[in-house]
């Protein structure tokens, strides 16, 4: 019950294509015409400059939808971040607080105020839920729209497409032949004019995991390019989840208080 509970809560937080309205934002970002070439060497600049770009501070609302086999709910998360040190999450149902969770990098702890419980676990849990070894990092960066898991001393190659700008940590033949030795393979999709992430694929073949993240529209908040929506597409050998998120109220680097407290009475989530 407990990791039921936590797929829809951290599909929200990771990864984040809603039934409803998918299939459209898809065809968004289905590009018809043909781009003007770009040297692989000023993508592969491009996406390191992006992932650069980090806030001391972060706070956002996303409302939200999800789905997967057995759910179907709509909530908002408040979302405060401070840089390399802690993520914290009040997830509410009805302007109801159900769900306060913290994420340091070491640990993962959350609060179910619904069942008076509670879960304290180490950053290895995510990976047994979902099959892909994401890190306090990682969730950084999928929150603020910027490349997950980019290493600039990985090599990149540019994938050959006529209609997208696509840089991946594997060429377009060993990705096809699924003889990568690698445990993730990561394409990285550039917006037409190179200036933002439009989307990430995450594969682990190890795993037999895909995670799609779409990213729509951007807009400055204090000299910082942060998404408007987006939505997220993960398909594992035992589901398929789907979250699409809106954000509000966003605001960086203005400090905010990171708090998270367990009830004496509250007792381990089974």
């Amino acid at each position: 019950m407990l990791q039921n509970i936590t797929k829809y809560i951290f599909s929200v937080l990771l990864f984040s294509s809603l039934v409803a309205c998918g299939s459209k934002r898809n065809m968004d970002l289905e590009n018809t015409d043909k781009l003007p070439k770009v040297k692989e060497e000023i993508l592969i600049n491009r996406l390191d400059s992006l992932s650069k770009q980090r806030a001391d501070h972060f706070y956002t609302k996303l409302s939200s939808k999800y789905s997967d086999s057995k759910y179907n709910v709509s909530f908002k998360t408040s979302i405060r971040m401070r840089a390399d040190s802690a993520f914290h999450a009040l997830i509410t149902f009805a302007r109801i607080p159900i769900y306060n969770v913290m994420v340091t990098p070491d640990t993962l702890t959350m609060v179910d105020k619904r069942n008076n419980c509670f879960m304290i676990e180490n950053m290895e849990y995510l990976k047994t839920t979902f099959g892909v070894d994401f890190k306090h990092k990682n969730i950084e960066e999928l929150v603020l729209g910027l490349p997950i898991a980019w290493d600039k001393d990985t090599e990149y190659q540019q994938i050959k497409d006529p209609y997208n700008y696509v840089v991946s940590s594997l060429s377009k033949r060993r990705i096809r032949r699924q003889d990568s030795e690698e445990e993730v393979i990561i394409r990285y999709f550039l917006s037409e004019d190179t200036e933002s992430l439009k989307k990430v694929i995450i594969d682990s073949p190890k795993d037999t995991t895909t995670i799609t993240v779409n990213y729509y529209g951007r807009e400055m908040v204090s000299g910082f390019s942060i998404p408007l929506e987006g939505n997220i597409n993960v398909e594992t050998p035992r589901d398929t989840l789907f979250v699409d998120f809106q954000y509000n109220k966003t605001s960086v680097n203005d400090p905010r208080v990171l708090y998270l407290s367990i009830p004496n009475k509250y007792e381990k989530c089974e």
